[in-house]
């Protein structure tokens, strides 16, 4: 390495001349190096206007404002969840509801189920609040389960023999519908809309199954509920009874409760004595509370108006029956 070292500096020697001093300098490195100089400025110019160009191009691409004030970033986003909701709002709607088979109606959203025993189920010997004898306590325990807490007058009473000095209840079994309800069953032209017009008054079948054993204990004490009725009528009342058998037989097959009822043996009884365990229910608080909530008294006096024979209730009572007669139709219900 020394020795290569010393032929490319004696191969150099020759280029150099004297200084004054004795000093000596490259010819040729001058050249070289002004060469370089040059070439040094030239690719310096070059390279300040290929930076220019770089910068430029990335002052270009990347701007000096937030993405969120970009016009096609915020559209772009704004379509994004656009569809995002679309999507969401299909997949809702397409899910399966919370109780499937439940009837088109207003209640369905409070509809909430629980596993539930029952009163005095296995002792008939003793009975509740609703049965046995007319008495002042039966007949309150019965308008406070079919009626909420407002007051109005007592010829609300659907019986006319019951009409005595009592304070009732706005019913709870009629409550207003949305017109939705009614296009959904067809009835635009039939249905019983209120005189502020909007709405519709209907009740729930529940509150009709209700009605019915109401009735049917009623039936049981004719002379009592019933008294002076003609020939006629006492069919008719018969007849309404009848119906609200058949009705209570369909709903108990339609509802199909499935909680068990076992038999154990007893050792003063010959034969296996049955005992319930559990029913499926709904939770009757949730319900009969959204139910008053929408109460309406019907009955009002000269509120609703017949189309052509005037008001449905002038003295705001119902018909101690409960049913109407109609040559084409046979009997139907006047109300509850």
């Amino acid at each position: 390495m020394a020795v290569a070292f010393f032929q490319t500096l004696g191969q150099r020697a020759w280029l150099t001349k004297p200084r004054a001093g004795g000093d000596y300098s490259s010819i040729l490195g001058g050249i070289t190096a002004a060469g370089h100089r040059i070439s040094e400025d030239h690719n310096s110019d070059d390279g300040l206007l290929e930076k220019g160009r770089h910068t430029a191009h990335r002052e270009a691409a990347s701007p000096h404002q937030p993405l969120w004030r970009n016009g096609r970033f915020l559209a772009f986003h704004v379509i994004l969840f656009a569809i995002y909701l679309f999507v969401l709002s299909l997949v809702a709607n397409a899910s399966p509801p919370r109780y499937p088979g439940l009837p088109f109606s207003p209640a369905r959203s409070v509809v909430e189920y629980a596993e539930k025993g029952f009163d005095l189920e296995d002792r008939i010997q003793d009975g509740s609040l609703y049965t046995g004898k007319p008495s002042a306590q039966l007949d309150k325990a019965w308008h406070d389960l079919l009626n909420g807490t407002g007051t109005f007058s007592v010829s609300s009473l659907r019986v006319r023999s019951f009409a005595r000095s009592l304070t009732c209840a706005v019913p709870d079994e009629n409550i207003l519908l949305e017109p939705e309800y009614i296009q959904h069953y067809g009835r635009q032209d039939t249905a019983v809309e209120v005189p502020e017009g909007g709405r519709y008054i209907g009740t729930l079948n529940v509150y009709h199954e209700l009605h019915c054993l109401k009735r049917i204990h009623h039936f049981m004490y004719s002379d009592h509920y019933f008294p002076g009725l003609s020939t006629h009528q006492k069919e008719l009342n018969r007849l309404h009874n009848e119906h609200c058998i058949d009705f209570l037989r369909q709903s108990a097959m339609c509802h199909a409760d499935i909680g068990l009822i076992t038999y154990s043996w007893h050792a003063d009884q010959r034969m296996p004595i049955a005992n319930a365990t559990s029913h499926q229910c709904v939770r009757w608080d949730r319900l009969a509370a959204w139910t008053h909530e929408r109460a309406v008294d019907m009955m009002k006096p000269d509120w609703l108006m017949h189309p052509t024979m005037g008001p449905a209730y002038p003295d705001g009572q119902g018909d101690s029956l409960g049913a109407a007669e109609s040559p084409h139709l046979g009997h139907e219900h006047s109300g509850h």
